[in-house]
């Protein structure tokens, strides 16, 4: 379904109120719902408002009255209220939603929500198209099948919907799971950042983390993402070296695994050259330090933050395969 949103709002306007729009796309991603338009106006404009298509109306809460008031011919008799927050007015099939400023936007999911199967696939390292062919061709076997795809540095997040009964396990669900295969790390909500926390409080593992070209962008998300994750944490910092290969980049790793006394120790170094950047990190157990070399393309800050996904991916990968040696 689509939606028209709109904040009326001065404070907005002026950066004086923050709008977290990231969160409303992830809200809009999830529920399968497009945003045809996103407009941020001044209060008195909403006099001027045409509700033709469905709408959600965003302004501080002691506002919403005269905005309804001022729009009330155009929006029905059929009202519905959530929470004692949002309005919901129906005319027609045509919804226009009133959300105050103040309200959590999550409340936006009890109107959104269909009734189709909805699934949530995180994956890494296949391209937002090369996940919307793979769909295409399964959508004549799959009923209903709709789809989003967000891809965001090496990452994808996939919202989809179709025929199918809440949270049961059918042919459908095999067959769509089955396209991502060995690229998938999550299916609800856990970022990479939350599994890799998870995982080593499971195992009862320490980890020591060394970031060179990676600016210590992995510890910085990993701390930010995860509470407690000092608790796990032995050692976190970032050196820089003149030179590096791959004998010392195994030597410098070991010695930050025994000096520590963690459990995993993860090193990160790369180049930039041209339009490349060469990436070589390690993680590494007692017994053995794993090698992974990948190359990027792009601008420097992109290619950090892929840098940093594919680390973290692949030590979701190791902690899960359980084949560490301590």
């Amino acid at each position: 379904m689509d939606y028209k949103v709109y904040i009326f709002s001065e404070n907005v306007l002026n950066g004086i109120t923050n709008f977290d729009l990231k969160k409303l796309n992830f809200i809009f991603a999830r529920t399968l719902t497009t945003m045809s338009r996103f407009e941020i106006l001044p209060l008195d404009s909403s006099k001027n408002l045409t509700l033709s298509q469905n709408n959600i109306i965003f302004s501080e809460n002691e506002n919403l009255d005269n905005i309804i008031i001022d729009l009330y011919s155009q929006l029905g008799s059929e009202k519905e209220i959530i929470d004692e927050q949002l309005v919901v007015f129906n005319k027609a099939g045509v919804k226009t939603i009133f959300i105050p400023l103040e309200s959590d936007i999550e409340l936006l999911h009890k109107i959104l929500y269909t009734n189709e199967k909805l699934c949530q696939f995180h994956v890494f390292g296949m391209n937002k198209n090369e996940i919307i062919n793979k769909l295409e061709e399964i959508k004549n076997e799959v009923s209903n099948l709709t789809y989003k795809v967000i891809e965001n540095n090496i990452l994808c997040d996939v919202y989809l919907s179709y025929k199918g009964q809440g949270d049961v396990i059918d042919d459908n669900l095999v067959k769509i799971a089955s396209i991502f295969k060995a690229n998938m790390y999550s299916e609800n909500e856990l970022t990479l950042e939350n599994i890799v926390f998870q995982l080593l409080k499971m195992k009862n593992l320490s980890i020591s983390i060394c970031e060179n070209v990676t600016q210590g962008k992995i510890l910085a998300s990993l701390l930010e993402k995860n509470e407690c994750f000092s608790n796990v944490l032995k050692l976190g910092k970032v050196e820089f070296y003149d030179k590096i290969d791959n004998d010392f980049l195994h030597t410098r790793t070991t010695e930050i695994l025994n000096e520590s006394g963690s459990d995993i120790a993860i090193m990160t170094c790369g180049i930039k050259e041209e339009n490349k950047f060469n990436f070589t990190f390690t993680i590494a157990d007692k017994k053995e330090v794993h090698f992974y070399k990948c190359n990027f393309t792009g601008n420097i800050e992109s290619s950090i933050e892929m840098a940093k996904n594919t680390v973290l991916f692949h030590l979701v990968k190791k902690l899960r395969q359980n084949d560490f040696v301590f």
